[in-house]
């Protein structure tokens, strides 16, 4: 399609050059008019301006500018026509585009909202999409924008993300989480703030570039607070100390390991009088994943649990294993 619209940019360009090209030769040929002589009486003949010859026509000269504005006029509203249809098509499109994704966002629930497509939100994009999770992205600089069109699985809406309307068309009320990912922490901390406002269930993870405002943004109410620049030190001084563990944790994380990752799974299903044990649920001899940490109802994390370990309503799991091994272990938990 778009393919098609070059062409037909390129085939009115073409003709206007070529009635150009036709003006300054039969200039030249007919009247003998240097290359500027004949170039200016072809201008002001196709514009039909009116300014005065360069030298007094010939009956030649005469008969050539009579045709050459019959064919010009002709061959001009055709070139003009299909630069507004290009131009209007492509207006059309965008409309279409936007309208269409208006209506999925207003479909979708439990998504998550990334503010701002620069490095860190594209990466959270990208790795969303690969995992099926519904996204929509809140941007509004134009050529970052032409750059998410090139990519028709990316949801997008054109606005600024500190504007309420702007979140309401995301569709925050309905979301699951939002991620902003702005550049400035007082931008960051205008959209915790109004994201919260809007929706207090919300989960919220902000990046923050000053250690100083990562008590701002939580105090905002943002749940988590990334800063790029020290978890980028540590990864570094890790590569150093650790190298194949470091390697290990970002393979499982983000590559993932042929089928095998890591998940998190609620203990929700459990009945309120049926908690029972690792043991007794036989969760590795049924299932085949590993169980490689808890989270309790108070917070705390519990690492590698033994088979006395209980489990209730209110407790995370986190486990590795296959998609088909999870599935197995939520009908066990009933999740």
């Amino acid at each position: 399609m778009e393919s098609h619209g070059n062409r037909t940019v390129f085939f009115a360009f073409g003709i206007l050059i070529a009635i150009i090209l036709i003006g300054v030769v039969g200039f030249m040929h007919i009247e003998g008019y240097n290359f500027i002589e004949a170039f200016y009486m072809t201008i002001i003949t196709i514009s039909t301006v009116g300014f005065g010859e360069v030298r007094p026509l010939s009956y030649e000269g005469m008969w050539f500018t009579i045709i050459l504005i019959i064919f010009s006029l002709g061959f001009l509203a055709f070139a003009v026509s299909l630069f507004t249809k290009h131009f209007s098509d492509k207006l059309f499109s965008i409309y279409n585009v936007k309208k269409k994704m208006g209506k999925q966002i207003l479909k979708t629930k439990n998504h998550v909202i990334v503010v701002g497509y620069g490095r860190n939100g594209s990466q959270a994009v990208d790795e969303m999409l690969r995992n099926d999770i519904p996204v929509v992205v809140i941007e509004n600089r134009p050529k970052v924008i032409l750059y998410m069109q090139e990519n028709p699985k990316i949801i997008y809406i054109e606005g600024d993300a500190t504007d309420d309307n702007v979140l309401h068309r995301a569709g925050v009320e309905n979301a699951k989480a939002l991620i902003s990912a702005l550049a400035s922490d007082a931008d960051n901390l205008f959209v915790v703030l109004t994201a919260r406002e809007i929706n207090p269930e919300l989960i919220i993870i902000s990046r923050a570039s000053a250690i100083a405002n990562d008590k701002k943004l939580k105090l905002a109410g943002a749940t988590n607070v990334i800063m790029p620049d020290k978890v980028g030190g540590q990864k570094m001084a890790k590569l150093v100390m650790q190298p194949d563990i470091n390697e290990f944790v970002d393979n499982i994380m983000l590559q993932r390991v042929g089928d095998v990752s890591l998940f998190e799974m609620s203990c929700s299903g459990i009945g309120p009088n049926t908690n029972k044990t690792v043991g007794e649920l036989q969760i590795r001899e049924k299932t085949g994943v590993n169980i490689l940490g808890i989270k309790q109802e108070n917070g705390e994390y519990m690492l590698n649990p033994s088979r006395d370990t209980v489990l209730k309503q209110g407790v995370m799991l986190f486990v590795l294993g296959t998609e088909e091994q999870v599935e197995q272990l939520k009908r066990i938990l009933k999740y």
